[in-house]
């Protein structure tokens, strides 16, 4: 009979009677709970906002005395009387003037300066700054005070004379804040460096709480601060005062005392505890404790639930005892967690795993549905076609990947499963990029229709490479044919005829042999520092050497091809030029390939320019301006890499492009940077730099 009751006991329909309980006890929180927090924050808000409204007030009212006083200022510069005493420079009747007048007007504060700036009267606040605006001004003297003051000229209205200055101000004493207090409801005081020097608060401590500036310092608009002072709490307000030049002298604190808020906040507090506890007292006593033992697996298998249907699969199931309903439901809902669990992390590390081999593979990685749209676009095919993987998903395929020279769309040039196509496409930045482009058809996963897969490799780079391999190969031997043919020639001629040669003669066949032999040199000198670069064998080494030196042999070198074009080599450098630390052999083959380069693309006669200049105190730039045809900008990106070439004016074509490569592999391990500019008058600006080491 008992195992009977005891299961009829565990039954969930029989729990289900009591959880009226925990209903009540929920209602009376739920219900009290909102309304306290909902008292408590209008109280809040109104205050905040009182305290608010009142700040903007008090600044107002600074703004209104700071017109008032600079009004005074006015009014007193423009009084007949004081004129004519400053034009009499009587000091006595002065004095006695400006005596009655400052007791007539209440100013605190009244100086009178002549046109020099010499005090005549009120010496004792000699000290005070001239400022024809209004500004606030720290007293220091017997002790810290502020005052506000303005100024005004006195000119004679009839020869329009500078006759002086006056100033007027007033103390920010504790007579004015209160005040102030009584037009906006709040107290206030005057804060410099920490200390209140002014207030209409009682009792409040001199020195304040740095925490207590540094927090309102740094609250925002529609902020206060909370601060509390002996027995009393208020909500503040600082308000920064500035002088003439918008320092920071003193600050304005704005403050709203809510003892009488904090005391309703805790009534209302108590009366809903007090409230809440006799409710559970109640319900307690129908059964309370009892339901909510009961109905306790109920809420975790429910809380377990939710957190399965959220993605949480790691967080165990509790399984309970009793009743027996709701424990074989936890067991499978358990069970069903950790299959699930273990069937998501294998598919999540399979994915994870794919989705980093396709994202760390350099080819370019498309999937394309049915109807022609990108479904994936990998890392790699962001980075060979410069469309951004957001913009490329869900885009007609053909609108991406545009074929260049193809009358056809890209999806009728795919190649069939196996094999390998070259299709030139017009990249996101209006490149040409050469792609080696393969295809499959498969089917996903889910069963859905087959998508077409493409796979590709930028081939433009490595094309560009073999063009330039082959017509470096193509024309290095015209390079090498031509000095060595001119260096034949002449080499003959001296032998066979050297007797019928005049001296001018002889010395002209020498002149060529030289500047073919030159030619030969520079030539032999680029090909093997290209070689040792490409290899990774290029260095340097660096050691004290003068300028000058290295400009004489690089012009030394370079002479003969200038005089043979009838050009002319200016150097411009400044003076007191010290030694650099540079490779001296390295760096005249800089300038010599930059000076033959100026002359060979310079017309016959034209004249050239190396200029030495400071960049700035520890930078050397070195320029070398030639007049001839320049150089667009698209083709100045690529001017410094291996085999490029521009023609001359001519049409003719000079060297196999290794000069200028060679050029800025040589000063870059200088640490120096180099470029070229277009020239306003015609012509180029070839130019580098070096770092000067400091002492």
């Amino acid at each position: 009979m008992f195992p009977a009751i005891r299961r009829a006991m565990r039954s969930l329909s029989i729990q289900v009677v009591a959880a009226f309980v925990g209903v009540i006890i929920a209602t009376a929180f739920i219900s009290g709970i909102p309304a306290y927090r909902l008292i408590r924050l209008e109280l809040e808000q109104q205050a905040w906002m009182h305290v608010l409204d009142g700040a903007q007030t008090t600044r107002a009212l600074f703004d209104a005395e700071k017109n008032r006083l600079s009004d005074m200022a006015a009014l007193t510069a423009q009084r007949p009387t004081l004129q004519r005493l400053l034009r009499e420079e009587d000091s006595t009747e002065l004095n006695e003037y400006l005596l009655v007048f400052q007791t007539d007007t209440g100013l605190d504060i009244l100086v009178i300066r002549d046109s020099s700036g010499n005090v005549l009267s009120g010496s004792q606040w000699s000290p005070l700054p001239y400022s024809q605006d209004a500004s606030f001004y720290m007293l220091s003297d017997p002790e810290p005070a502020l005052a506000l003051i303005a100024s005004q000229s006195i000119y004679d209205p009839q020869t329009s004379e500078l006759l002086g200055h006056v100033t007027v101000g007033a103390f920010l004493n504790d007579a004015f804040l209160r005040q102030l207090e009584d037009q906006t409801g709040l107290g206030q005081s005057i804060i410099m460096g920490g200390q209140r020097v002014a207030t209409s608060l009682p009792d409040t401590p001199a020195m304040i709480d740095p925490l207590m500036v540094e927090q309102a310092a740094a609250l925002t608009k529609g902020e206060v601060c909370v601060a509390e002072q002996k027995d009393a709490c208020y909500y503040v307000v600082l308000q920064s005062l500035t002088d003439s030049r918008g320092r920071d002298v003193a600050q304005v604190e704005a403050a709203l005392p809510v003892n009488k808020l904090l005391v309703t906040e805790r009534r209302a507090l108590d009366t809903l505890i007090l409230a809440a506890l006799l409710i559970a007292v109640i319900c307690s006593t129908l059964g309370g404790l009892y339901a909510r033992r009961l109905t306790s697996p109920l809420r975790q298998l429910t809380f377990a639930a939710r957190n399965i249907s959220r993605g949480d699969f790691i967080t165990p199931v509790p399984v309970p005892r009793e009743p027996d309903e709701i424990a074989t439901l936890a067991h499978a809902l358990e069970e069903s967690r950790v299959n699930t669990y273990r069937a998501l992390d294998d598919l999540s590390q399979a994915r994870a795993w794919l989705d980093t081999l396709i994202q760390s593979v350099i080819e370019g990685i498309v999937t394309v549905d049915q109807q022609g749209k990108i479904t994936s676009f990998s890392q790699g095919a962001s980075r060979i076609t410069g469309w951004a993987r957001k913009a490329a998903l869900g885009q007609p395929l053909d609108d991406i990947l545009k074929p260049v020279e193809q009358d056809k769309p890209l999806r009728n040039l795919i190649p069939s499963n196996g094999t390998m196509r070259q299709i030139s496409v017009m990249t996101a930045q209006g490149r040409t990029a050469t792609l080696a482009v393969t295809g499959a058809k498969l089917k996903p996963p889910n069963g859905g229709t087959r998508q077409t897969v493409l796979v590709f490799r930028d081939m433009t780079e490595e094309e560009a490479a073999q063009r330039l391999r082959a017509y470096f190969l193509a024309n290095i031997s015209h390079e090498f044919r031509t000095p060595l043919s001119a260096l034949n020639a002449s080499v003959e001629l001296l032998i066979d005829e050297i007797e019928d040669f005049s001296v001018a003669e002889r010395w002209e066949l020498l002149n060529s042999i030289h500047r073919s032999g030159k030619g030969l040199q520079t030539l032999i000198d680029n090909l093997l520092e290209s070689s040792k670069i490409e290899a990774g064998r290029f260095s340097i080494r660096c050691r004290p050497t003068d300028l000058n030196d290295i400009i004489a042999d690089a012009t030394q070198t370079i002479n003969p091809l200038l005089e043979r074009r009838q050009q002319t080599l200016s150097v411009t450098e400044p003076m007191g030029l010290q030694d650099v630390d540079v490779d001296p052999t390295r760096m005249a083959q800089v300038l010599v390939n930059l000076l033959s380069n100026a002359s060979k693309y310079s017309p016959v006669g034209g004249p050239i320019d190396l200029i030495v200049e400071w960049a700035d105190d520890h930078l050397l730039r070195i320029s070398v301006a030639d007049r001839g045809p320049g150089i667009s900008p698209a083709d100045q990106a690529s001017l410094f890499r291996r085999f490029v070439r521009l023609d001359a004016q001519d049409g003719t074509q000079y060297g196999v492009g290794l000069g200028l490569s060679v050029v800025k592999a040589i000063v870059e391990e200088h640490g120096g940077a180099v470029g070229v500019d277009a020239r306003q008058e015609g012509g180029s600006i070839f130019w580098f730099t070096l770092p000067l080491k400091g002492d």
